[in-house]
């Protein structure tokens, strides 16, 4: 779920990329960088066949004898399967004076081999294999001479939309394609559809929540299986219209204090309506023998509302919490089909912002533990799962 495309293993955390970046080439020895704050969202990028994250950070620096600040856009890539960083490019710094506090930075997307940006006054595509620019205003206006003049300096005139959208200051919608940049004219397929591309590109910060990569219920292998509380499970069973079947989280939610267990029904049908009848739930019974988990849902399959279902050999994932105080963790379960735990770890967070699936393996992006809920900007973790095991490990330690 994410707007750009999506043994033992790694744990990297965007809190501790600062002191790397003041080596970097740019940075005045005599300067201090405040922590990296992420601009946008991270994004999905191939590179020579692997998967990279691709995450745009700004650093504010302040130079130590004469106070003066200045503004640095940071790109960092991130192996996926280890979650080290494999290279950074700087690529912008903007100083104070010049416009720097209010400065900006976002991924839009990825076009073939390139990925479009938005870097402060104009729009870069930067070769996906090493972050190198090959198009900005000037590369755009000289492929399209008819534009001179007129590709906007400011962020809410552009969308992403298998290309760069821009709006044009003559009040034109053109997208722009590589690898030859060429503009041509944009239909989108509704404005309703227009809005929400243009709020992803300008506002979205690319997090979501918990629960959006919960469902409670589904059809694992060949049969219905809900995962609920006594309370939920009755709700769910009361189904004469057949749509607590459809439902992915079924009915009801007991919240903070849900723990739920696992329950199968048969599926029968409704009686006779106008149009029909439908599939409905009957008979819901809780499964000796399994586990409760604490707010517990299926982690769904990426971009549906089914459960995520592994293979090689069979498994579904189960995430919950610990505990429900300060000390709770997010915890994941491999259940195999026949629902019986094959192993259970404890993630370094307590909520998930954004998540990407391999058939090995599982990328969180989260909330660090011990965050400062109230804390404007949270620190962020990223995190590899191996699905086979289970295991993974943190870096820093």
């Amino acid at each position: 779920m994410t707007h750009m495309k999506t043994a033992i293993k790694m744990v990297a955390s965007w809190a501790v990329v600062g002191a790397a970046l003041a080596a970097l080439p740019g940075c005045d020895p005599a300067g201090t960088l405040g922590p990296p704050v992420r601009y946008g969202p991270p994004g999905m990028v191939q590179g020579d066949g692997e998967d990279f994250l691709w995450a745009l950070f700004r650093l504010e620096e302040t130079r130590r004898y004469t106070s003066q600040i200045r503004y640095h856009f940071e790109l960092q890539v991130y192996d996926t399967r280890t979650t080290q960083r494999a290279w950074t490019r700087r690529l912008l710094t903007v100083p104070h004076d010049e416009g720097g506090h209010n400065a900006t930075a976002r991924l839009l997307g990825v076009d073939g081999a390139v990925v479009w940006l938005f870097l402060h006054t104009q729009p870069a595509a930067l070769s996906s294999a090493d972050g190198t620019v090959v198009a900005d205003r000037v590369r755009i206006e000289a492929a399209n001479p008819g534009l001179q003049g007129l590709v906007p300096s400011e962020l809410n005139f552009y969308a992403f939309d298998e290309g760069l959208v821009m709006t044009t200051a003559d009040a034109r919608r053109w997208r722009i394609n590589a690898p030859d940049f060429k503009a041509r004219p944009y239909t989108p397929a509704s404005e309703a559809r227009f809005r929400h591309l243009s709020y992803m590109a300008t506002q979205w910060n690319g997090g979501y929540q918990t629960k959006d990569f919960l469902v409670r219920q589904g059809r694992l292998w060949e049969r219905w299986i809900g995962l609920h509380t006594d309370k939920e499970a009755a709700d769910v069973g009361n189904d004469a219209f057949g749509d607590k079947l459809k439902s992915p989280m079924g009915a009801g939610d007991d919240g903070a204090l849900a723990r739920r267990r696992l329950w199968t029904a048969r599926i029968g049908k409704t009686r006779e309506f106008s149009e029909g009848r439908h599939d409905r739930l009957f008979d819901l019974t809780p499964l000796p023998g399994t586990a409760e988990y604490i707010q517990g849902g299926f982690l769904n399959q990426q971009g549906t509302k089914a459960p995520w279902l592994l293979s090689q050999p069979d498994g579904a994932l189960v995430l919950h919490r610990t505990r429900i105080d300060a000390q709770g963790r997010l915890a994941l379960a491999r259940l195999d089909n026949q629902l019986r735990e094959q192993w259970k770890t404890v993630l370094p967070c307590t909520e998930i912002n954004n998540r990407w699936q391999w058939p090995d393996r599982l990328l969180l992006l989260g909330k660090e533990e011990g965050a400062d809920v109230d804390a404007p900007r949270l620190p962020e973790r990223l995190v590899v799962v191996d699905l086979a095991t289970g295991q993974l490990q943190r870096n820093p330690p």
